[in-house]
This record gives C-alpha cells, sequence and structure tokens, in this order.
C-alpha cells in the first residue's frame, strides 16, 4: 500500500472516529468527556477525542486533511496527554483533537530539526488562539513545542 494511501486511510479512519464520539457524546451528555482536563484522570485521556459544537469538530477535521506529514497518532496523542497535565489557565474543560494535530505539526519539524523555522511559519496558529476566549491556546503551544522535543530527542 502506498504512503499517499495509507495517510488517506488514516485520516479517514481519525476523521469517522472523532465524528462517532461527537455524536456518542452528546448522547450520552458531554459531562461524560466534556469534563476533560482538569477534572478527571479519564478526562486528560479522553478530551482530545470532545468536541464543543459541530463547528469546532469540522475546523479540526479539515485541519487534520490539509497536513502534509506523517500523522504517527499514538505518539501525538501521549504527546497531547502529557501536555493536558501542565497549566493552561482556562475556566472551561479543555475539549478537541486540535493539540494532537499541534503534536503531529511539532514532530514533523522535529524531523527536519528547524526549531526557529517552525515557530516562524506557525506563529499566527500558535498566538492567535491565546487571544480567542474559550480556546486553550497554551496547550496549542505545549503540544506543537513537546511534538519538536519528542523527536528531536527521543526518536532517533
Amino acid at each position: 500500500m502506498g504512503e499517499v494511501k495509507r495517510e488517506t486511510i488514516e485520516k479517514l479512519v481519525v476523521s469517522v472516529v472523532l465524528v462517532v464520539s461527537f455524536c456518542f457524546g452528546y448522547k450520552v451528555g458531554y459531562s461524560s468527556c466534556g469534563i476533560a482536563a482538569y477534572t478527571t484522570f479519564w478526562g486528560h485521556l479522553v478530551y482530545s477525542f470532545c468536541h464543543v459544537n459541530v463547528w469546532h469538530l469540522l475546523a479540526n477535521i479539515v485541519c487534520l486533511w490539509m497536513l502534509r506529514c506523517r500523522l504517527e497518532l499514538l505518539c501525538a496523542w501521549l504527546i497531547a496527554v502529557v501536555c493536558s497535565f501542565l497549566p493552561c489557565f482556562v475556566g472551561e474543560p479543555t475539549m478537541g483533537f486540535s493539540g494532537m494535530l499541534f503534536a503531529i505539526v511539532g514532530m514533523s519539524w522535529g524531523r527536519v530539526r528547524r526549531f526557529r523555522e517552525m515557530l516562524k511559519k506557525n506563529i499566527l496558529f500558535l498566538f492567535i488562539p491565546l487571544l480567542i476566549p474559550h480556546v486553550n491556546g497554551l496547550l496549542h503551544v505545549y503540544c506543537m513545542i513537546g511534538g519538536y522535543l519528542f523527536y528531536r530527542y527521543c526518536r532517533k
């Protein structure tokens, strides 16, 4: 199976998982997964698959399909979980796939070892969310830098 086809299948599977978890979250009520990071250990594990509304879900899926790099989803999920334990200074529970997306981007830059270029090319994506209410912008920063550091120093 070619690399492009594998990426497409991975993105399709992730998209379906995100949509199903979104629908399940509405069915059981977001108290089960919307509590997310900051209240329970379980919340740190599942917040990446919960979304506030359909627009939030669609934005993350569109960004997923825009990525043109290896996904390495398990590593990205682990990085997002670890980063969710860092202080983020938000009042609302954290939900969304964007932490994993930023970890994937960080890992792709870690492969080529270009930290400054990563920051320059992604500065708007990193710092504009810090100004938007109800967005956990610090988690995005942590995940991208965490992804970079993971690939730079742990994957040789």
